[in-house]
């Protein structure tokens, strides 16, 4: 699944994890349906990688414009486009050029209030990803969540969600939680050693305690 970001369009960390992660579940749950791409998205499933680009100029309208994708935003202003899984033969010239986030954005806070409605992700504090690397964590935390079934609620609304980077000890004590809506452990492809746990959702309103 490729994630595009607009150049320039999102200031925080925070705002584009939200976004990236309400994309992918849209994406994941209407091109799974779509015949056209029901095979890809059953194929991505087994191994569902992500990465994040960002798009210039021009080459925002002629995505939304041109390419199959959902977004998540305003898309005039911050927002995300998910493109959902194909073979790299079949994406096109446009994606050829389109070049990988790494666009420094402002962290996340080191807490949040938990909210009724809304999932936390919690960074790996100890971690010095790229913000296109988190963005993509953080997207595959969100279709975690969904897919274990206990939040539609949440998905009907758009998966609002809150991010956090906490202490290290707060984050390695919930690791070991059995309330997370998601657990992401990375497989060492890009930036981290595999093993690693990445990102971690809390479901709307648990308090960030361990």
């Amino acid at each position: 699944m490729l994630l595009v970001v607009r150049r320039g369009a999102i200031a925080t960390l925070a705002r584009g994890a939200e976004l990236a992660g309400a994309a992918a579940v849209a994406c994941v749950r209407t091109f799974a349906a779509d015949e056209r791409f029901a095979e890809d998205v059953a194929a991505w499933r087994r191994r569902p990688g992500k990465v994040t680009l960002r798009a210039r100029g021009g080459q925002w309208p002629q995505l939304l414009a041109e390419a199959p994708h959902v977004l998540a935003g305003d898309p005039e202003g911050e927002a995300v486009a998910a493109v959902p899984p194909s073979r790299r033969s079949a994406r096109g010239e446009l994606f050829e050029r389109l070049q990988a986030m790494t666009s420094a954005l402002t962290p996340p806070p080191d807490r949040v209030d938990p909210d009724p409605v809304r999932v936390t992700y919690l960074v790996n504090p100890r971690l010095a990803m790229s913000s296109g690397k988190t963005l993509a964590q953080v997207a595959h935390a969100a279709v975690m969540a969904a897919d274990g079934g206990g939040l539609e609620d949440w998905v009907a609304v758009g998966c609002p969600a809150l991010v956090a980077a906490p202490p290290q000890r707060v984050f390695d004590a919930l690791c070991e939680s059995g309330g997370l809506a998601a657990r992401v452990v990375d497989a060492g492809l890009t930036e981290v050693e595999p093993g690693t746990v990445t990102v971690l959702a809390m479901p709307p309103g648990v308090p960030l305690r361990p």
